[in-house]
């Protein structure tokens, strides 16, 4: 089914799947604040729907995103006041909402993926990537700094030697190389990636999304603390799972021998 109409995105729920498409394919999906609003509208209206058992960001036309669009940033009179959780720009608003939500969200990465859009990627919880890939962050040739997360996350994804080289020089990263670091999770060829990337996404979509929202949870948690309050937030969590009816699916269908059928809540 078809949601809310957008201006710079296209946003569909069909079986559980949220699919956010960036939607400015002539500019190669460049970020600016109205594009970046349209997807905190959609992630901040989600926290709770149970509907929901998947969040998908991918880009229309040649590339997922070439970054931001320094022609036209903050257009049509947009003015961005900070929020309450301390946001100073749309960009954060953005990336802390993916982190929220206590639901898997996949980047669908093909083309170029650079700037503002490489760290749009690097928040999301998996990055799938079609072969044609060309991915990295090269502002820095151009005298402009990362100001969206890519120094927390890249260094805890690949390591920090090969964040800080990455960064500096500006360089971009095929999908092969990608792969190795572990800055990508699959790579498929172009000419199969929307087959292929559906089939892992429904795959997630079918998990208990409740158990994968707290252990989510559990891995930002244990980005920020130490490990004795880290077991406590994670039996915390635990403990609330074994409400959910999944959990009891989980266990009905191992005693019954049967795959289980889970339902998202």
């Amino acid at each position: 089914m078809s949601e809310k109409e957008y201006k710079y995105i296209i946003y569909k729920l069909e079986n559980g799947i949220g699919r956010i498409t960036l939607n400015r394919p002539n500019q190669l999906n460049a970020l600016k604040y109205p594009l970046i609003m349209e997807i905190v509208d959609i992630l901040g209206s989600s926290m709770k729907k149970k509907a929901i058992r998947v969040f998908v960001i991918e880009g229309s036309g040649r590339a997922f995103c070439s970054g931001d669009d320094l022609k036209g940033m903050g257009d049509e009179g947009l003015k961005f006041e900070p929020l309450e959780d301390g946001s100073r720009i749309p960009h954060q608003r953005m990336i802390k909402l993916i982190r929220k939500i206590q639901k898997p969200v996949i980047a669908l990465l093909h083309g170029h993926c650079l700037g503002a859009g490489f760290e749009l990627a690097l928040a999301c919880d998996f990055r799938l990537a079609a072969d044609n890939l060309q991915i990295g962050d090269h502002r820095a040739t151009r005298a402009i700094c990362m100001m969206s997360g890519a120094s927390w996350f890249l260094p805890r994804i690949v390591g920090f030697a090969r964040a800080t080289e990455i960064i500096m020089t500006g360089r971009h990263l095929d999908a092969k190389e990608a792969l190795e670091i572990g800055l990508i999770h699959k790579v498929y060829p172009l000419a199969e990636f929307k087959e292929k990337s559906q089939e892992f996404i429904q795959k997630i979509a079918e998990l208990p999304t409740r158990c994968l929202g707290f252990n989510k949870a559990m891995l930002n948690f244990s980005q920020f603390n130490e490990l004795f309050p880290s077991l406590q937030y994670e039996l915390d969590l635990y403990m609330r799972n074994m409400a959910t009816y999944d959990h009891f699916e989980g266990i009905k269908s191992f005693l019954e021998k049967r795959t289980p059928k889970y339902r998202g809540k």
